[in-house]
This record gives C-alpha cells, sequence and structure tokens, in this order.
C-alpha cells in the first residue's frame, strides 16, 4: 500500500516543470518587491564597469507583457529545438536503411564495460564540436544501445554524463575554450597584467589527462551504480537486410560528401566566417555558415549514405519507403517537445527577471569579499561556480558576469588566468548537470521517456537521484586533479602553469 503511494507520490516531468515555471515566477516577484539588487562588473571599452542589478517582478504591466507578447517567441527561438529535429530526421532515414544495423550489431559481441567506456570517451571528444554532440549522439546512442541489446535509457545517462561532466576538459580546445580565453584575457589586462594574453593550447595537458581518467572513472561509476538500475527488458529485432555490397557504396558515398566538406572548411573554403582570424572561430562563431548550416550538412550526409545503403540492400523498396524513413525516430517523441516548451518558459523568465544574474553576483561578490588563496581559493570558486550554474547552465553568458572578478582574484593570489579558465570550465561542467534549467538535460529526460518501456516512471528528481552518487563523486574528482595539479606544479599546457 505505501509503495502505491509514493508511486501516485512521484511527480511528472511535465508538472514539475510547471510548478519550476511557478516557483519562478514567485521568487522573482518576492525578490524584487524586497527590492533585491546586485552589484555586477563588467568590462566596457578596456575598462571595469559596475552596474546595478535589480529583480524584475513579473507580476507587473512590463512583466506581464513581455510573458504574453514572448511566449511562443522564446520557443521559436530555442535552438535545441530546430536541431533536435533535423538528427531525428537523420537517425531515421540511417536507421530505416539498415545502415545502423549494419554499423551498431556488432556491439552486441563488446563486454559492458567496453562500451560504456566508447560512449563515455566519444561523449567526453564529441565536446570539440559544442552542442552539437548532445544533438547528434543522443538520438543516435539509443539506437545503438538497442542493436546491443542494452537499454536505451542507460545509454542516454551514460552519455549526458559523458559530454555534460567531459564538457571542462577534451582532448583538444573548441569554440567555447576560444570565447572563455577572451573574456580571460579580456578580465586579465584590465586589472593585473597588461601584457597577458591567452593561448588556446594553456590548458592542453590537464585536458588530456583529465579526459583520459574521467573516461575511465565514469566508465567504472556507471557500471557500479546505473547498470543494475537501469536493464533492457527485452530485445530488439527488427527485419532489416544488412548488406556488404551496400555499406561499401555507402562508404564511397559518405566519403566523396566528406571530401566536398573538408574542401569547402579549408582555409579560404566558403563555408568559414571570413571575419575572424583564428580557425576555430572561423568554424564555429554565430555567423559562420559552416556553424549556421552545421545540422543541415550532417542531415544531408546522412540521408545520402543512408539512400545508397536503402536502395542496395533493397530496404528501401520504393520511394515512398524512403520519405516515410525520414518520420521513424519520431515515434514517442510528443513528450520532448512538451518539456522542451516548458524549458522555454522557465528559461525565458528566469532570464527576463534578473533572477540567475543577481545569485550569481552575490555570490562572486561573496567570494572577494574573502581574502582566500591557493587551494581554499580554488575550492570555493569551484563550489560557488557550481551554485551559479543552477541559474545560468550558459558558460559564456556566466563568465562574462565573474571573469572581470574571478580572474584578478586568482592573479593576485599568485594563480594564472588560465588556470582560473579551467577551474570555471571544470566547476560549470558539474553545475549543468543538475539543473533543469541546461535544456540538453530537459532532451535527456525527453528521450528517457521515448525509450522507457517498463512500469517506473520517469521524473526529474527520480533522473536526478539516480546520477547523484556519480555526480557526487565526479565533484571530488575534479577537486582533487585542481588541487593536486596545483600543488605538483605541474604545467597546464605548453608553457603554462597553475601559478604566476
Amino acid at each position: 500500500m505505501n509503495s502505491k503511494n509514493k508511486k501516485r507520490r512521484l511527480l511528472s516531468p511535465v508538472l514539475t516543470m510547471i510548478i519550476l515555471i511557478a516557483i519562478a515566477i514567485f521568487a522573482s516577484s518576492w525578490l524584487s518587491l524586497l527590492n533585491v539588487e546586485g552589484t555586477q562588473t563588467t568590462i566596457e571599452n578596456g575598462m571595469l564597469e559596475t552596474s546595478i542589478v535589480v529583480v524584475r517582478n513579473i507580476f507587473s504591466k512590463e512583466g506581464f507583457t513581455y510573458f504574453f507578447s514572448n511566449v511562443m517567441t522564446n520557443f521559436n527561438l530555442l535552438q535545441p529545438l530546430a536541431m533536435i529535429i533535423l538528427s531525428l530526421m537523420a537517425v531515421g532515414i540511417a536507421k530505416s536503411s539498415g545502415l545502423l544495423k549494419h554499423l551498431f550489431s556488432p556491439f552486441r559481441k563488446l563486454r559492458s564495460n567496453a562500451l560504456t567506456f566508447i560512449v563515455i570517451f566519444v561523449g567526453i571528444i564529441s565536446t570539440m564540436i559544442g552542442d552539437y554532440g548532445y544533438i547528434i549522439l543522443i538520438p543516435l546512442v539509443g539506437v545503438l544501445y538497442q542493436y546491443a541489446n542494452r537499454s536505451p535509457v542507460l545509454g542516454v545517462i551514460t552519455l549526458f554524463l559523458g559530454i555534460t561532466l567531459g564538457y571542462g576538459t577534451g582532448i583538444i580546445y573548441n569554440y567555447n575554450d576560444y570565447a572563455l580565453g577572451i573574456l580571460t584575457e579580456a578580465a586579465a589586462i584590465v586589472d593585473v597584467d597588461s601584457t597577458y594574453t591567452f593561448s588556446l593550447n594553456s590548458n592542453l595537458y590537464i585536458m588530456i589527462a583529465s579526459t583520459i581518467i574521467l573516461s575511465f572513472l565514469l566508465t567504472f561509476l556507471v557500471e557500479k551504480y546505473l547498470n543494475k538500475k537501469v536493464v533492457a527488458t527485452d530485445k530488439y529485432e527488427d527485419e532489416l537486410v544488412t548488406s556488404t555490397k551496400a555499406i561499401t557504396f555507402s562508404l564511397i558515398g559518405f566519403t566523396l560528401f566528406l571530401i566536398v566538406m573538408i574542401l569547402l572548411i579549408i582555409p579560404g573554403g566558403l563555408l568559414l566566417d571570413p571575419t575572424q582570424n583564428v580557425y576555430i572561430a572561423k568554424l564555429f562563431s554565430s555567423s559562420a555558415p559552416f556553424n549556421l548550416s552545421f545540422m543541415f550538412l550532417f542531415l544531408v550526409h546522412v540521408s545520402i549514405t543512408g539512400l545508397i545503403y536503402g536502395l542496395v540492400s533493397k530496404n528501401f523498396k520504393n520511394n515512398h519507403d524512403f520519405g516515410f524513413s525520414f518520420t521513424k525516430e519520431f515515434n514517442n517523441i510528443g513528450y520532448l517537445f512538451v518539456l522542451m516548451f516548458l524549458s522555454a518558459i522557465l528559461i525565458a523568465i528566469v532570464d527576463w527577471t534578473n533572477l540567475g544574474v543577481v545569485v550569481a553576483n552575490k555570490l562572486i561578490y561573496l567570494i572577494s569579499l574573502f581574502d582566500f588563496t591557493g587551494i581554499l581559493l580554488i575550492i570555493v570558486s569551484f563550489i560557488f561556480i557550481v551554485l551559479m550554474s543552477i541559474l545560468i547552465p550558459g558558460s559564456i553568458e556566466k563568465w562574462v558576469l565573474i571573469s572581470p572578478v574571478l580572474v584578478p582574484l586568482f592573479m593576485r593570489g599568485n594563480l594564472t588566468p588560465d588556470f582560473a579558465q579551467f577551474v570555471f570550465k571544470a566547476a560549470d561542467s558539474v553545475g549543468k548537470i543538475i539543473t533543469p534549467l541546461f535544456i540538453f538535460f530537459i532532451i535527456m529526460v525527453g528521450f528517457i521517456q521515448k525509450y522507457n518501456t517498463n512500469e517506473n516512471k520517469v521524473t526529474l528528481f527520480n533522473t536526478l537521484r539516480l546520477i547523484l552518487p556519480i555526480i557526487i563523486i565526479t565533484v571530488i574528482f575534479w577537486l582533487l586533479l585542481l588541487v593536486v595539479w596545483y600543488i605538483a606544479g605541474l604545467p597546464l599546457g605548453i608553457d603554462t602553469l597553475a601559478t604566476m
């Protein structure tokens, strides 16, 4: 009887999101009535500028006007929405053609820990292409685990852990590192060292080391904590044909398209942003044609490869089979779109009311009040950044707010700006994974619901509770790694140390 009552009290993700929206509205309104404000320091024209930021009341004429005028606009502007649709179309044709069955069925022979390691490692290094890693790999890994006769829910959660907890590291820098580095350099120059120059390779060694260690650690934790709790309920089978001839022709088509793509993004290529000086920015700046068309190019590439495989293998018997294949992965995905709509509302409210900005500035102000240096500064900064990330999961937005204060604090404590940025990235990766304001957390929950076939209901808090032991141990790992690297005096990257 008690068990049944507990099940009834479980809140669905939709109801949880509605409650969180209500909490955000009432909390911001209450704080606004109390005139809660924060002091924000930004860099304007090479100078530090301090301004007052107040919490705005959604229950005001201005608030009502904003809310009702932008409900649909905020949803339309939710970039991951369009990208996940294109990704589902691409995975749909690749699966319906038999291509994914051909590629993924051999994974059945792998040991559980080997598959887990591959998914986590690929997830971490996929951060090289930024958020596209979530968009492309979450649908793909669900299908991979189906063909490997393992739970797709486990695959989705494992990948999410790998990408998100690994977002602070990676084998090589990405556009996010470049954008953060510009802010780091500006914060160092404006207040402490006018000669400082940020290098994209300044964290290279610690990135490589942490990627390898984190991959093994997360593999162990997933196998220990998740493997027994999330199991496949039945084996997945379909009647698609696999063909050596088809994979050969598909590989030729894939390679030819890849060559064309490479020609378009080599220096001077048509898909690069000519206004940028650094190659990674030419690829992924907000105005780069390659970045703006990335998911479309992915869809075209997969469609060509899948079409060739489907025709040669005879899995596509007519043009209607090809057309309908684009829709196959949209089964049971409507729940995700509902969650994304509610998430867009929640994110917009927190952003417009300045709730996250004020909380973040209060926390960074507290750090500046304490005369911390060395290990204590590293640990306190890490914890506070995790807390800030709950309301501001965006890395760039958060670093804009705190870098003008945190970078000089580290430098005056004899810690380099490069180390400050890496501490931020590590803490930011942990903070993202525990907040429903992070849109890719919502996407993960939506895909869990898509593949959920047992009687256990999917909830936001149950999902968090499931991965909480892994998050806690990962926090300990990051803090130990940062402190040990600092104490040992190991180089962060090329010609860069943790200390000045």
